[in-house]
């Protein structure tokens, strides 16, 4: 494999034109953060001004700086070649130290299947065929149905009520991190998958796991998991794009499957989850799960025992009069809304719907979750309100964040 030039920019505004300069077989990939140009052994790359882009190119900088010390290869993490993506594919090979080989790059059936072959089966309801798929590679169609993996969804039939909505803390990577290694073999028909070694790279994946930012170790579940590659190219006859789209790009075949059983497990334990509350579910997507404030402290405590026993952590991410107009659309007392700001003003208008008060008692409920009650308000008499503020962090690994007010205070 010939080896990388790579050429940082700062023009960025003219990514196009050099798209276009470098002619036939330049390659444009357009990445969260970054934009690349790929033509031979030349990379030429730049990172995206605005100021989400920039915060990450911060962050990315000190994380390239940490991994170079650790691995003692500082020349493998150099900035004018690390962007995030190329930052996860560096730390995976020369910190975790995971053996990428000719073995290791085997996948099999089973999870591509899950991630591939079933959504497009899906797509053309051939219902018959994913549900003997499903069965023959191990994988429950009751629960699945028609959904993917990566997201459990239920929605009750009147999604509305006093409510607390708890959260699966880094709910995906925690199910890696459970699993025994970062490789798992597939012998397809001849036997169920298995977890081989993998040179103590989830030891140590697990050691500098703290130090790792939210964004960087969902990047990373999402180069492993991922099975195709797209990028722009010129059409030499008609001199426009055309998307390119690689749908066997498989980073290493054994993590692969890894991380989709951890995402599998993941929807698992969340329908184990609506299974055990019942009718004190209102709605559930991915890792979160809105419930009944009258929910009884048994049940919250059944919930919370089988999310440990599983390895999760769970938090609080806001609570209050709750109500949902789909899935996607909603909201949960003063937290962060569902949805499209203004879509949900309109339906909130339409409907009549506005955030209530919470009764004292339903706040008493669940002060375990909360900041302690101000005196001031706890003697007061008047209606009184929690208001969630994400943006700072938790007073404690347990507590939500944000103040109390009067009603309309």
């Amino acid at each position: 494999m010939c080896e990388q030039n790579y050429e940082l920019r700062t023009d960025y505004w003219c990514h196009v034109k050099v798209w276009r300069e470098l002619g036939l077989g330049a390659e444009l990939y357009d990445s969260q953060d970054t934009i690349t140009v790929k033509h031979g052994s030349q990379v030429i790359w730049w990172w995206k001004p605005d100021r989400q882009h920039q915060q990450i190119r911060l962050e990315t900088e000190a994380l390239a700086e940490l991994f170079g010390a650790i691995s003692q290869n500082p020349e493998e993490f150099t900035t004018d070649k690390m962007s995030p993506e190329r930052l996860v594919k560096a730390f995976i090979r020369h910190v975790l130290k995971l053996p990428i080989n000719k073995q290791t790059r085997r996948y099999g059936n089973r999870y591509y299947y899950l991630d591939r072959t079933r959504p497009q089966l899906l797509e053309m309801d051939e219902l018959a065929q994913v549900q003997r798929l499903d069965q023959e590679h191990g994988f429950n169609y009751e629960l699945l149905g028609n959904a993917s993996h990566w997201h459990y969804l239920y929605l009750a039939p009147q999604p509305q009520g006093y409510a607390i909505e708890l959260d699966i803390e880094s709910a995906h990577f925690t199910a890696f991190l459970n699993q025994q290694t970062m490789l798992l073999s597939d012998p397809g028909d001849s036997g169920k998958p298995y977890f081989v070694g993998d040179g103590r790279a989830m030891e140590r994946l697990r050691k500098i796991n703290p130090q790792l930012p939210k964004w960087f170790r969902f990047r990373m579940l999402e180069i492993i998991g991922s099975h195709r590659l797209e990028y722009c190219q010129l059409n030499p006859a008609t001199g426009s794009s055309e998307t390119i789209v690689n749908p066997n790009v498989i980073y290493c075949g054994m993590a692969f499957n890894a991380v989709h059983k951890a995402i599998y497990t993941v929807y698992q334990t969340m329908a184990e989850v609506a299974n055990l509350v019942k009718d004190d579910l209102l709605r559930s997507h991915t890792n979160s799960f809105v419930l009944k404030a009258t929910m009884s402290r048994t049940a919250e405590t059944e919930m919370l025992n089988a999310l440990t026993e599983r390895g999760f952590e769970v938090s609080c991410k806001g609570l209050g009069w709750a109500h949902f107009w789909d899935i996607d659309q909603g909201i949960c007392g003063f937290g962060k809304p569902k949805g499209n700001i203004g879509d949900l003003e309109e339906l909130r208008k339409r409907d009549g719907v506005w955030v209530k008060p919470m009764p004292r008692q339903l706040y008493e409920r669940w002060s375990h979750w909360l900041p302690e009650i101000p005196s001031e308000i706890r003697t007061s008499g008047k209606h009184y309100e929690f208001v969630p503020l994400k943006s700072i962090p938790k007073i404690s690994e347990e507590k939500l964040s944000g103040y109390w007010r009067n009603h309309w205070g």
